[in-house]
């Protein structure tokens, strides 16, 4: 995931803690400020954790769907192997039983022997055409089973690299499983720590605003709602649009010298943009939005598809799957398999996507709303909700399904 520089996350806590109420004399004592300090980044550090574990679940999945992609190959591959084989075995046993009748009908001696003792011309064409025919269909048959052999060893060779890319697949499957496994050990661990922690911190902190101890947790439990409704401690924002000047434009000299103009070939004028494509049916989009409406206050679990658990690309297949649109489990794959839109131009039902600057690095899925909304599974530890399409940093990828 892209880096949360200090000084954003510093101007984080600010906002967060703005609007906290304590006594006007204590209100700069760096000792509290210090504090709040303290609870608001171990808040912000567990969610990035959950965020990375979310991340992960979507790579295990993009290894998921690789795995079953490679074996569906190699199903094929071996399919044809098979057919190659059985195609072989019949041009050997063609050339085998050509082979047969030549030794059958006698040596070459004899053969030579019988052509020349006709009776006469008509008798020798007739025996000369019947030994060349003979001849012929035995070439054609080696020259058929040499092929039928390269076609073999063809797909043998094909067979092979599908073995050998599914090992791969399943290797990283595994590793996949195993970093998920260790993300979200590594975020319940600072759960956990942060839990005692954050109770001896309260206890500071109360004593140094002297208020009680449930006054200042009741206060740090809105902030840490507040933190969490905010996604991730990462900038809000995405990379230049396709509208941003590229180049400033050249001065005009102040006094330029006179000069022969040159004939100028006309430039060609420039292709307009591609038009996004056309919204699903109005009946499809709702008919997937009512399905991941439907889920909402579920909770989320890496790998989930339903029926009352989901992780983000889960969703978004099993509601357009609801309106008949087949997609895969894997975000990745749903911004390939459909038809891609600018996030500008994003409409009701569409599908944005978080990545690190390409389509193979997509780590998130939501549905838009229309209106500034989305609906998703965010992460380990929130569950199926509605948020602003920027309540966490701008998505940079968009398509549309249908």
């Amino acid at each position: 995931m892209r880096a949360f520089p200090l000084a954003v996350r510093g101007m984080a806590v600010g906002v967060l803690l703005t609007g906290v109420s304590a006594p006007m004399a204590q209100a700069d004592d760096p000792s509290i400020g210090a504090l709040q300090v303290r609870l608001v980044e171990s808040r912000m550090k567990v969610n990035d954790l959950y965020a990375r574990s979310a991340a992960a679940a979507e790579r295990l999945n993009g290894a998921t769907y690789q795995l079953a992609q490679v074996e569906a190959d190699l199903k094929r591959q071996r399919a044809a192997v098979e057919q190659a084989e059985a195609k072989l075995a019949v041009q050997r046993d063609a050339v085998a039983t050509l082979t047969v009748e030549q030794l059958q009908s006698g040596s070459g001696t004899s053969r030579l022997t019988t052509l020349f003792e006709s009776d006469g011309p008509q008798q020798l064409l007739e025996r000369a055409s019947a030994y060349a025919s003979t001849n012929e269909a035995m070439n054609a048959r080696v020259d058929t089973l040499t092929a039928r052999q390269v076609v073999r060893d063809a797909a043998v060779r094909r067979a092979d690299a599908a073995q050998a890319a599914r090992r791969a697949a399943v290797k990283a499957r595994a590793a996949a499983a195993q970093a998920i496994d260790r993300s979200i050990a590594e975020a319940e661990a600072s759960v956990s720590s942060t839990k005692s922690a954050r109770d001896a911190l309260l206890k500071q902190l109360a004593a140094a605003q002297g208020v009680t101890v449930k006054s200042a947790t009741k206060k740090q439990d809105e902030i840490d709602q507040r933190i969490d409704q905010g996604g991730p401690s990462t900038p809000v924002g995405g990379p230049a649009t396709d509208s941003d000047p590229t180049t400033d434009p050249k001065p005009v000299p102040s006094d330029p010298k006179p000069s022969t103009p040159k004939p100028t070939t006309p430039k060609p004028t420039p292709k307009p943009p591609a038009a996004d494509p056309p919204p699903a049916s109005g009946s499809k989009v709702e008919q997937a939005i009512a399905f991941a409406q439907a889920q909402l206050g579920e909770k989320y679990k890496w790998g989930g598809a339903g029926p009352s658990s989901w992780d983000c690309s889960g969703l978004v297949m099993k509601a357009w799957g609801a309106a008949g649109v087949s997609l895969p489990h894997y975000a990745g794959a749903q911004y390939t398999q459909t038809k891609r839109v600018s996030v500008g131009s994003i409409q009701r039902g569409d599908l944005v996507f978080w990545s690190n600057g390409s389509a193979k690095s997509i780590y998130h899925v939501a549905m838009y709303l229309g209106g500034g909304k989305m609906i998703h599974a965010p992460r380990p530890g929130r569950n199926v909700e509605i948020v602003s399409l920027t309540y966490w940093i701008k998505p940079d990828l968009a398509s549309r399904p249908g």
